[in-house]
């Protein structure tokens, strides 16, 4: 019922309407700054400029040489552009030792133009209890002009981002990697309600600058897996511009339920119905303030991939976030309002400092204080840079 609800949706809003991943490689690619892409809140949140490279497939290209044999279709760069990411944090949750996290994530990323029209995003990381790396993500992207649009197929893979990793352009966790700031479960309620999981299959998508539209079939497997059964995942974002607000909202759909067949033969099933609102704004009161508001929902049943409790599992959260100095140090705060998997509640609050060394290095402090929890308090730092 809700699958149809979102594809009427989408059905009128597209006859009636004309008209990322912070990685060093991309701006090389383009010969272009951080900012180009990112958003006020620095990386990896992203702009309107960040959405439309993102829905290009990663294959906008600044001043860097491109190989180029017009008989054999080739246009590519002539470097291979990589980039390395390194996430240090320390933990300390209530009187419990601090956990010192080195490196909390690592990862050599290697993305950017394949060809004219396909582009590539390849994330090696590094898994610290096995100590080697492993492929974590994959998606090659086909865009192609669509009615003056961007029509995408993206096949995809990812150890730990759920299937919105197929294509996302907004700024509130709706897909893990995408959000401001680092304590995700607190200020998004998609990562509260557990779906950023293993995910593979093949996206479809839609892109205009005023809005977006995905689909995409895929499982909760990451390798070599059989797959029967696919989930659906659908995905509606409106980008308007507002004045000098840079404004998104929409809804996600996860519905549906799969089969998984590892090598071996063995087969598990998994359902997977949850579903989300969210909406952000950037723009400036005075100083840049962004606002960003999130509501999710997993529904409890036997072998939900999402929640197998006794009760929904929800979560409501708001989170606004102010340029004390621009591009230099961000104030956060916000609260999540949530029930867990047994109906208990779950509410907190979260106060974050983050300062940029440059635009490509950041140190960020964050105090989460849990209100119906026994551990109360949590203190996050933490260490990013990407180069």
């Amino acid at each position: 019922m809700r699958l149809s609800i979102f594809l009427f949706t989408f059905v009128i809003f597209f006859s009636t309407v004309s008209q990322v991943f912070a990685i060093p490689s991309f701006a090389r690619q383009m010969t272009a700054t951080c900012s180009t892409c990112h958003s006020q809140n620095q990386f990896p949140a992203l702009n309107s400029f960040g959405r439309s490279f993102k829905a290009g497939a990663f294959t906008m290209v600044g001043d860097e040489k491109l190989i180029t044999e017009e008989d054999m279709f080739v246009s590519l760069p002539a470097v291979l552009n990589a980039s390395f990411v390194v996430k240090v944090r320390y933990v300390k949750e209530g009187g419990a030792t601090g956990d010192f996290q080195f490196p909390d994530e690592a990862a050599i990323l290697i993305g950017g133009r394949v060809s004219d029209f396909i582009g590539s995003f390849i994330e090696i990381g590094y898994d610290s209890v096995d100590k080697k790396f492993l492929l974590a993500n994959f998606k090659m992207p086909f865009v192609f002009d669509f009615y003056g649009r961007k029509f995408g197929i993206v096949p995809f893979t990812t150890d730990a981002f759920g299937p919105s990793f197929a294509f996302e352009i907004l700024n509130t966790g709706a897909v893990r990697n995408q959000r401001v700031v680092e304590d995700r479960n607190v200020v998004s309620a998609q990562q509260y309600i557990g779906t950023a999981t293993e995910a593979q299959g093949v996206g479809f998508y839609i892109y205009d600058d005023l809005y977006s539209f995905v689909y995409a079939g895929w499982g909760p497997a990451h390798g070599s897996v059989k797959l029967s059964k696919t989930s659906h995942y659908v995905r509606i974002v409106f980008t308007p511009q507002l004045g000098s607000w840079d404004v998104g909202f929409g809804g996600q759909l996860w519905s549906g339920k799969t089969e998984v067949k590892d090598n071996k033969g063995s087969k598990s099933e998994f359902k997977t119905n949850a579903y989300a609102v969210d909406f952000q704004a950037m723009g400036e009161l005075i100083k840049p303030v962004t606002f960003i508001i999130t509501y999710g929902n997993a529904k409890n049943e036997k072998n939900s991939l999402y929640n197998t409790g006794s009760d929904n599992k929800n979560a409501f959260t708001f989170l606004s976030e102010i340029a004390v100095v621009p591009d230099r140090l961000m104030i956060s705060g916000g609260l999540r309002n949530a029930k867990d998997e047994n109906g208990s509640k779950d509410n907190a609050g979260i106060l974050v400092f983050k300062y940029m060394i440059n635009r490509n290095v950041e140190l960020q402090f964050d105090y989460t204080r849990f209100f119906d929890r026994d551990v109360k308090n949590k203190y996050l730092f933490m260490l990013y840079a990407a180069f």
